[in-house]
C-alpha cells in the first residue's frame, strides 16, 4: 500500500524550520564575534587609542563583518615594507612616549631613530585579528553544538 503525500503540504512547516535553523547559525556566529571583539580590543596596541577604538562589528542580514577601521589598521595587522615615514607623526609619538610636553633633543632623537629603523627594516606585523581567528572559529563551533543539541 502506498500513500502519496505532496511536499506542498509541508512547505510552510519546512520553511519555518529552515528559518529557525538559519537564526541558530546566525546567533552562533554573532555571539562568537561579540565575545572575541573584546579580545581583539584588549590585544590592540595603545598609543592614542584610535586603533583600539576603531574595532567594529557590522551585522547584516546575510553576513557579519569584524574589522578595524583606523587608517593605520592594515599596517598594524600586516606590517609594512621599508619606507620613509613622515617625521611629524613620529615626533608626536615620541613626545607621548617620553611624556614630554614640548619637543626637545630627546624627542627629536627618538623620532629620527624610529624613522631610520622603519626606513631600513619596515614595520613588523602584529596580526591582532589573524591571531584571534582560531578563537573565533572555535567559539562558533562551541555555539553551534550548544544551539543544535
Amino acid at each position: 500500500m502506498t500513500i502519496r503525500v505532496s511536499l506542498e503540504k509541508f512547505s510552510g512547516e519546512l520553511k519555518e524550520y529552515a528559518e529557525k535553523d538559519i537564526e541558530k547559525y546566525k546567533k552562533s556566529v554573532i555571539d562568537a564575534l561579540l565575545k572575541n571583539l573584546q579580545t581583539v580590543v584588549k590585544s590592540s596596541p595603545i598609543d592614542t587609542g584610535l586603533y583600539a577604538q576603531s574595532w567594529d562589528l557590522i551585522i547584516e542580514e546575510k553576513q557579519a563583518l569584524l574589522g578595524n577601521y583606523a587608517p593605520h589598521a592594515p599596517i598594524i595587522e600586516f606590517g609594512a615594507r621599508p619606507f620613509r615615514p613622515p617625521l611629524k607623526p613620529l615626533l608626536d609619538w615620541a613626545r607621548r612616549v617620553l611624556n614630554k610636553p614640548e619637543f626637545d633633543e630627546h624627542v627629536w632623537a627618538l623620532a629620527k631613530y624610529t624613522q631610520g629603523k622603519i626606513e631600513r627594516e619596515g614595520m613588523k606585523p602584529r596580526h591582532i585579528l589573524t591571531n584571534a581567528l582560531d578563537l573565533i572559529l572555535n567559539d562558533i563551533r562551541i555555539n553551534l553544538r550548544k544551539n543544535f543539541t
